[in-house]
């Protein structure tokens, strides 16, 4: 059996249906991955993005959870 182990996660945040930015995060296994784990949020604190961008407290956003590339785990 191959097994893949996924080295950590990100997080896209897009506002007014356009994308602003991700995060790389650490979340937990019950956490829907991908399109359909959609959520809309708002932003209570200062949000430094990986791509410089801030978003301002307040703000309504919404994300998207992807998995970032892995490996495979060895025997």
């Amino acid at each position: 059996m191959i097994e893949f182990e996924t080295l950590g996660h990100y997080k896209e945040y897009f506002v007014g249906g356009k994308y602003i930015g991700t995060i790389n995060h650490t979340i937990d296994e019950q956490t829907v991955i991908g399109y359909e784990g959609r959520k809309g949020e708002i932003i209570f604190d200062k949000l430094n993005l990986d791509n410089g961008r801030i978003i301002k407290a307040g703000t309504f956003v919404t994300t998207i959870v992807y998995p970032l590339c892995g490996k495979l785990k060895t025997n």
